[in-house]
């Protein structure tokens, strides 16, 4: 297989590439302008000239490529809400602000708000665009629903960094879906102006009434929980114990409707209907309802972007087997994620949109081998070993991303898939044969109820048992970037070798491995060359100090802290942790830093460079400056509010740094 012999993959690969530079280069619209005018003309002129040779001038590709990545610049430059003149961050926020806004989006809520993301119309009496985060008390009488025109007055706050070093950033996730700030209201402040028809209503309310259509079954919430996941795709009610599980068994895929569940659809529809090509027009038939109930089930999911990419790739696939060409597959997909990106940029940054194109690419590279280890003619045996075979070529496609995003390879993911991907199946088979049988023969949808319910508790218990074997779960593995780019390597020079099984070519893979190993020496190096001190952003004080490949934590709580700490360890390539109850002083790069508790006892004689102020200590701030002298104070997030303020004042007027990590996050020392 020879990639350049299908350059809609290539073409797709220049214009992400071109997304991915924007997103760091920022360049402005003029810079693209002149850069995209230069490469079309150069194209122009390449094009034509080509026209009339016999061999093709290599630079025309070179061109066509550098073409595609400028493009790829501007989609995204287009599609930034930053960029737009009427956006709200371009008007000035005041202490609270009039705010209008239509609800777009309802996110998963948590312990104690509703979530929404909202569309501006209005800020502050300007007409404005952009979207927002919105956080609605579960106190709130009134539930907001997709096309809901609310008014609130509220003040609006950034979307805070990650808490800590090397923990997921909520703030970089949403601002590659254009949200950068948040509102919290107080219960029943929202007023609801009026409800707009739009899609989204419509799609949201036939979505509540196909699930409350379930109703009739009285099944157990977790089990309505799945079937609202798995048909309808909203994911809204899965309890923490299930995704949990379905984590550690590595088939948390499985809650997420994507390509899997897609193609059960699509094959189980193409199976259906091949009798039609017997008929005449049949064929065309066939294509037609077989997109067209593709896309209404992606309307009756809302469109989520793991849906719409699904979709996208098995319309076009649907459309090259119907023109008899079965291996334009990589094509489908270059197609189906060039339109996607160039709808939706930010699609690329998106972990789903990643995983799943990786997955998909896997399968079908691997695919032509699949034949080598049937051990069996029976269709039954080659149905399982094709499921083991899958999961394998999907699993070593994600696997980069899976270290690089997860830190985890859960070991027993062939075991879990060889019994959920026939159920998962079953089920949604199933549950979308019950939905219309519940409003027209409800006595015969109870009935097919019962085998639903029987199949989802029974693949709950399986993935539950399965998830208990934590020792074959390897966890707080560390990776970067570029590991994962080096272990991508790896993956494209064993697949070349095994298009061309030459010992030659063995070369490829030897030298790819290579390049990992010193990858990894290099990258684990790097982190161990510098010693830093971490004042972290907990609730209970915890000080972290990195010495080469090895990191002290100081707490009372340490329970408290595994999670944030395995963060740290594993963020920083060390080989060891040890934590050990708070003191009173630390020395850190011959640096004094004296950390005042409650009791708010200390030592003058100390001299110490910084001071850390915890646990509300009952001090004279004024005259702990004026004995002791130092360089910075810090207050951590143990602190009431009222006492960072007053100290922060007498900082100020001192002229003494001051970093309150409640509010500019965690302190780093080198």
């Amino acid at each position: 297989m020879k990639v350049f012999k299908f350059p809609l993959l290539t073409i797709t690969i220049s214009f992400a590439i071109g997304i991915i530079a924007a997103y760091y280069l920022q360049w402005s619209f003029s810079t693209l302008i002149v850069s995209l005018l230069f490469c079309l003309g150069i194209f122009s002129f390449l094009f034509w000239k080509s026209k009339k040779a016999l061999l093709q001038n290599p630079f025309f590709g070179i061109t066509t490529y550098l073409l595609a990545f400028i493009l790829g610049m501007m989609s995204f430059y287009i599609h930034s809400d930053l960029n737009s003149k009427h956006h709200y961050s371009k008007k000035k926020f005041e202490e609270t602000n009039s705010i209008r806004a239509i609800v777009t989006t309802t996110l998963k809520p948590n312990e104690k708000y509703h979530k929404y993301f909202i569309s501006l119309s209005h800020f502050n009496d300007s007409i404005t665009t952009g979207k927002l985060l919105l956080y609605v008390p579960k106190a709130n009488l009134e539930t907001l629903h997709s096309g809901d025109e609310i008014w609130l007055n509220a003040a609006i706050y950034p979307i805070p960094k990650a808490f800590n070093p090397y923990q997921f950033d909520y703030s970089k996730y949403l601002e590659k879906q254009n949200v950068f700030h948040q509102i919290y209201t107080q219960a029943n402040q929202i007023k609801i102006i009026q409800t707009h028809k739009t899609f989204d209503f419509y799609i949201e309310r036939l979505r509540n009434n196909l699930s409350q259509s379930f109703d009739i079954h009285h099944f157990e919430p977790k089990t309505k929980a799945i079937i609202d996941a798995l048909i309808l795709g909203q994911r809204l009610e899965l309890d923490k114990e299930t995704i949990t599980d379905y984590s550690n068994a590595g088939v948390i895929h499985i809650l997420a409707i994507s390509g899997l569940h897609i193609s059960i659809i699509y094959f189980f529809i193409v199976f259906l209907l091949k009798p039609l090509k017997r008929v005449r027009f049949g064929a065309e038939i066939q294509l037609l309802t077989v997109l067209g109930i593709l896309w209404l089930f992606a309307l009756l999911t809302g469109l989520p972007a793991s849906v719409t990419r699904a979709v996208t790739l098995f319309s076009f696939i649907s459309i090259g087997n119907y023109f008899n060409q079965p291996k334009a597959i990589y094509n489908a997909l270059a197609i189906s994620a060039f339109f996607i990106l160039l709808v939706k940029p930010n699609a690329i940054f998106d972990i789903g949109f990643q995983l799943s194109y990786a997955a998909v690419l896997s399968i079908v590279l691997f695919q032509p081998f699949y034949e080598k280890f049937y051990f069996s003619e029976n269709k039954i045996a080659i149905y399982f070993t094709d499921i083991v075979l899958v999961s394998l070529a999907a699993q070593i496609g994600v696997l980069p991303l899976s270290l690089y995003y997860f830190n985890q390879l859960p070991l027993l993911f062939l075991l879990a898939n060889l019994v959920i991907i026939p159920l998962s199946s079953l089920v949604l088979i199933v549950g979308i044969v019950i939905l219309p049988l519940n409003y027209m023969l409800p006595s015969v949808a109870v009935f097919l109820g019962k085998i639903l319910e029987f199949s989802i508790q029974f693949m709950n218990d399986y993935i539950h048992w399965i998830a208990q074997f934590k020792s074959v779960i390897i966890t707080n593995i560390s990776f970067s970037g570029w590991l994962t780019f080096s272990l991508y390597l790896i993956i494209v020079g064993f697949i070349y070798w095994m298009y061309h099984t030459k010992v030659k070519n063995v070369k490829y893979v030897l030298a790819s491995v290579l390049l990992f190993q010193l990858s990894y020496i290099s990258v684990k190096w790097n982190e161990n060359q510098g010693s830093e001190l971490v004042i972290f952003n907990e609730k209970s004080t915890l000080i972290g100090m990195k010495n080469q490949n090895s990191v002290i934590a100081f707490t009372d709580v340490p329970e408290n802290h595994n999670t944030t700490l395995n963060h740290y360890t594993r963020g920083t390539f060390s080989d060891s942790l040890r934590i050990f109850p708070m003191q009173n002083t630390i020395s850190f790069q011959n640096k004094r830093i004296l950390i005042i508790d409650s009791i708010g006892i200390y030592r003058t004689s100390i001299q110490p460079e910084i001071v850390v102020l915890t646990q509300n200590p009952k001090i004279n701030l004024l005259r702990l400056i004026h004995e002791i002298q130092p360089k910075e104070i810090i207050a951590d997030k143990s602190n009431y509010k009222n006492n960072i303020k007053i100290w922060e004042a007498t900082c100020k007027k001192e002229k003494i740094p001051f970093h309150a990590i409640a509010e500019k996050g965690f302190y780093r020392l080198k």
